[in-house]
């Protein structure tokens, strides 16, 4: 009996190391991007550069066998680490993001930097809208964990959450989401709470279709992410918005 119980354990220690290990790709990947509003072509690029997590993200619409960009983002994250009572935290925070989107043809700017003074993020605003115009900062709340919400996925592995989460460490994993695409979010989405950080969580949901699925909550909505076996992140599907992310090939289904 214990030696069946230890093969048991070892079986299962190997085979979950051997996944971690792998490491998502990087580079420039083309996705199909479906909402409320129709049909997308995204294009995301990822790359990791002296331990910041660097992201671009553009999004167009089909015009008349064309293409037209409707939504472009590019954010910038720190990986790194803070010292505890007892061992270091790993930490992600936002370090800068640059947000750009076409609503009813006029063009909406938002330009997010980090101050490390204050611990605040400062918020540069450009919008035909008064309202959505000028400068601000606001303070972070206490984390370890901040995500831009357009490179999520990406944040979520370099964070470790993922891992804590899969391997059973913990069932549920804390951070903030921070909507780059703050403070015209609101238009994009529905029944979020509005500000530019949210606090969230993420769980692993198991196998789904081939692929590792987690479920990701903020302000109390979920969103359902896909990875492969060495965590490249494959799509996404957030129900309550209407919202899928899929690879080009792959005809949307129902299984969620």
């Amino acid at each position: 009996m214990k030696t069946t119980l230890l093969i048991f354990l070892l079986t299962t220690l190997f085979s979950c190391a051997s996944i971690l290990k792998s490491t998502p790709k990087m580079g420039k990947e083309a996705f199909n991007y479906t909402d409320v509003s129709g049909s997308y072509h995204l294009t995301r690029e990822s790359k990791i550069i002296k331990r910041k997590l660097v992201t671009r993200s553009q999004l167009f619409s089909m015009v008349g066998g064309g293409q037209k960009l409707v939504e472009k983002s590019i954010t910038v994250s720190q990986i790194g680490s803070t010292k505890g009572k007892k061992t270091r935290a790993l930490t992600v925070r936002p370090l800068a993001s640059e947000f750009t989107v076409w609503l009813e043809g006029k063009k909406y700017y938002s330009k997010m930097s980090l101050n490390t003074k204050t611990k605040s993020l400062q918020i540069d605003l450009d919008s035909p809208e008064s309202k959505w115009k000028g400068s601000s900062s606001i303070k972070f709340p206490r984390g370890h964990i901040f995500c831009f919400f357009s490179q999520l996925a990406e944040c979520l592995y370099q964070g470790q959450l993922l891992e804590r989460v899969f391997d059973g460490r913990t069932k549920r994993a804390d951070f903030y989401v921070v909507w780059d695409s703050y403070p015209y979010t609101s238009e994009q989405f529905a029944n979020l709470g509005g500000g530019v950080f949210a606090p969230a969580t993420v769980r692993y949901d198991g196998v789904k279709l081939g692929l590792y699925r987690f479920e990701v909550e903020v302000d109390g909505q979920i969103l359902l992410y896909y990875f492969s076996k060495s965590f490249d992140f494959v799509k996404m599907s957030w129900i309550a918005q209407g919202l899928t992310i899929s690879p080009p090939e792959e005809e949307q289904d129902s299984e969620e």
